[in-house]
């Protein structure tokens, strides 16, 4: 979730960059859209470590042969 949120801050980036009236604001939104992209990169690995971190499910054996009742 946090991935698209960054890559849509992006994208809204891009679109000021292409409407910005001067040089300046255009190179700010690029820069803005740059730093977005690496934010969305950031959450993804981050999303895959803990994946990789997570430690395995480990289920106790059933007990054979026992009756509660």
């Amino acid at each position: 979730m946090e991935k698209g949120y960054w890559l849509k801050r992006k994208r809204a980036s891009l679109k000021l960059a292409e409407n910005a009236g001067s040089a300046e604001a255009r190179l700010i939104h690029y820069d803005l859209a740059g730093r977005y992209s690496l934010k969305a990169h950031s959450a993804e690995t981050q999303l895959i470590d803990l994946a990789d971190a997570a430690p395995p499910v480990v289920c106790a054996p059933g007990r054979k042969g026992r009756s509660d009742a």
